[in-house]
């Protein structure tokens, strides 16, 4: 072996050894490559084949429900039309999925079956809406919901947006939060710390060794999205994340148990 096949050989194994517990798999809407997203029954199917940590995203409607969507309307997913906020929950429940018929889910409903099964976690990203006030009215909707399922441990709120994330620390200083970046660089480990978040969040695509060794010198976790391939899942393995979110958890499970 010559010198520098030795010391690429010597940095791999080096960064395997930091990175020998592997990072936690989170079903990325439920796993919306393998199930229909953001479903109830996707969720339930996804957590039968072994996933434990699920990612959700929730929207208030006009009668301040918290519905299980990631988009602002509902055309894309389901046979309903229309921006959420403009809809009463009423209004919504008679909504099914394109894909399978579903009914969509609302936060309590999603919740409740997290807390049915105590080895469960989940990450919901507050898609928060413009104005303060609505940002504060989804937050404190969702916190009740989790509250008063005694969920505070086993849930993570993760946003984009600042306001979300201080309002939630402002109702529970102990819940736990995670920023979305949009950029990754110092300045965000800084916020993240001004913010009192546990968690950031970044693209894969974006991410990068030292950023990761610096959050977590920090004392913040880090996951990625969304891993869609053994490729990706090896590269967030090397980087030392300690999440992964991705649309295909089942199969991303088999080949992690699968790893010599």
């Amino acid at each position: 072996m010559n010198h520098a096949m030795g010391s690429i050989m010597m940095t791999v194994g080096i960064v395997l050894s930091v990175s020998a517990e592997l990072p936690r798999v989170i079903a990325h809407r439920g796993g919306s490559f393998e199930q229909e997203e953001n479903t109830l029954a996707g969720f339930k199917a996804s957590y039968e084949k072994g996933a434990r940590g699920f990612e959700t995203d929730i929207r208030l409607t006009a009668d301040r429900r918290a519905v299980v969507l990631h988009d602002d309307t509902l055309d894309r997913t389901t046979d309903g039309k229309g921006r959420v906020d403009q809809l009463t929950a009423a209004e919504i429940a008679s909504v099914r999925t394109k894909k399978t018929g579903q009914p969509l889910s609302f936060l309590e409903e999603l919740l409740d079956f997290i807390q049915s099964k105590p080895d469960a976690f989940i990450h919901v990203e507050l898609k928060s809406g413009r104005s303060d006030a609505e940002v504060a009215a989804l937050c404190e909707t969702a916190m009740k919901a989790v509250a008063d399922r005694n969920l505070t441990a086993r849930t993570v709120f993760i946003s984009f947006d600042v306001r979300a994330l201080k309002k939630i620390k402002a109702l529970d200083p102990k819940q736990q939060t995670c920023l979305i970046l949009g950029e990754v660089n110092a300045n965000a480990i800084r916020i993240a710390r001004e913010i009192r978040a546990e968690y950031l969040s970044a693209h894969l695509g974006n991410l990068y060794r030292n950023f990761v060794h610096e959050a977590h010198k920090a004392g913040l976790k880090v996951t990625t999205w969304t891993i869609s391939s053994s490729a990706d899942a090896q590269l967030a393995i090397l980087m030392g994340t300690d999440y992964v979110t991705t649309d295909l958890p089942a199969q991303q499970l088999e080949r992690k148990t699968a790893r010599p």
